[in-house]
């Protein structure tokens, strides 16, 4: 991930096609749907604003949907400040379905404990949305 060190790296496999993963994973709107803790997440201009259950928001700005090496990467951008973040998600093949990679670099590091949690959720949060369509415990569905 660039020139940097990653911090935070979990791994999940997924039985199931990873074209329909990163078909999740690459609609940058959907993270609520997936992510524990998020209630939603909307994309306007190449920014992703998400809503959370504690009442706050992260705005993350998408640097990369690559269809092709089924990559997405982001950086948040505020409100709080962090002197670094990237976070990147990899949906591979795998012998048994699909391996989805999830890594972070950030600075401070002292958040690389909360984020690796909170990573290692979200692929269970994905898995489930995949394998049986249950959304995450916070997301309302604003469409509804």
């Amino acid at each position: 991930m660039g020139d940097r060190r990653v911090d935070v790296r979990r791994e999940a496999v997924i039985s199931a096609d990873p074209d329909a993963v990163w078909a999740i994973v690459a609609a940058a709107e959907r993270q609520a749907e997936w992510f524990p803790g998020v209630v939603t997440s909307a994309v306007e201009d190449g920014v992703r604003t998400v809503v959370t259950a504690a009442g706050g928001f992260l705005l993350e700005e998408i640097l990369a949907i690559d269809d092709e090496t089924r990559c997405f990467e982001y950086r948040i951008t505020g409100p709080f400040h962090l002197d670094h973040h990237r976070g990147r998600i990899t949906v591979q093949d795998d012998p048994g379905g699909t391996r989805v990679v999830y890594e972070q670099e950030l600075e401070p590091k002292t958040l690389a404990y909360v984020l690796d949690g909170a990573l290692g959720d979200a692929l269970v949060g994905l898995r489930n949305l995949v394998i049986d369509g249950k959304t995450s415990r916070a997301y309302e569905d604003v469409g509804a």
